[in-house]
């Protein structure tokens, strides 16, 4: 969801042969990795402050302080790739863009790691965030080629998070009936599928309102994932999944994203 839109961003914008590029590229993935040392650090501090009252301070194995050492050395070089990234990129493009971008990524992280440290991470409305932030990449991939913001950017943004959303859902509904299966006698509630449903019918309002503003051809890249989706979704409907495993699965959704992208970027250039 992150590499993706940022691929498509910068082959959109064209003229991507230069440092500024790359400053993009390590400040996005830099500040995507740091999620998860201060994921560890905010887990920690979580359990610290549940149990600090319910028994004695014990001394750390070395596993942990082990865990904790490479948890704090993976935050100091994300830190200042990002940092070093940021700069650069704060003296070669606009500032407005650019404090946008950081402060949404901020915003994003912050979210993020609040619900995962509290398990609220499988809720929809945070998967449709999160799948959101991410695509955004686009926006400074883009940024970085043509030094400003423009329609087609906006449209890569758009179509990228109704496609990721739809595509985390659908593998939603898969899970919960892969995980109903493994308990004899349980069956799935059926809610992860309600989801998933109500994604496609987002995506079908989308298409025919990209049908009226006079941009069918918008619609070329959705084929593919949406027949795969629409497959998929068919097949848990007496609440039972085709034996495919989720590995498998995981496979079939990025060859489709990867085909998303690919028309996505021919339709825009």
């Amino acid at each position: 969801m992150i590499s993706l839109p940022f691929l498509a961003g910068m082959l959109v914008a064209g003229d991507w042969l230069h440092w500024r590029t790359v400053a993009a590229a390590l400040a996005v993935f830099s500040i995507f990795l740091l999620r998860e040392p201060l994921l560890f650090f905010w887990r920690l501090r979580v359990a610290a402050n549940k149990y600090k009252n319910n028994q004695s301070p014990q001394p750390l194995e070395t596993q942990k302080l082990q865990e904790i050492q490479n948890a704090r050395f993976s935050l100091w070089v994300y830190g200042l790739v990002a940092a070093a990234a940021g700069t650069y990129l704060l003296t070669v493009l606009p500032l407005a863009p650019l404090l946008l971008l950081g402060s949404g990524a901020a915003l994003l992280t912050l979210l993020a790691l609040y619900c995962t440290a509290h398990n609220y991470q499988r809720t929809p409305a945070l998967q449709i965030a999160i799948a959101v932030g991410l695509t955004s990449s686009c926006l400074l991939s883009y940024l970085a080629g043509r030094g400003q913001w423009e329609e087609p950017v906006l449209w890569i943004w758009a179509l990228s998070a109704a496609h990721s959303s739809a595509a985390v859902l659908a593998v939603h509904a898969r899970l919960e009936v892969v995980l109903a299966a493994r308990k004899p006698g349980t069956a799935p509630s059926g809610l992860a599928r309600r989801n998933a449903l109500l994604a496609q019918a987002g995506l079908c309002f989308l298409f025919a309102m990209l049908v009226v503003w006079g941009r069918p051809w918008f619609l070329v890249p959705f084929l593919p994932p949406t027949a795969l989706h629409w497959w998929e979704l068919w097949q848990f409907r007496s609440g039972q999944a085709p034996r495919i495993s989720m590995r498998r699965v995981g496979w079939m959704q990025l060859g489709a994203s990867i085909v998303f992208f690919f028309l996505l970027v021919a339709v825009l250039r």
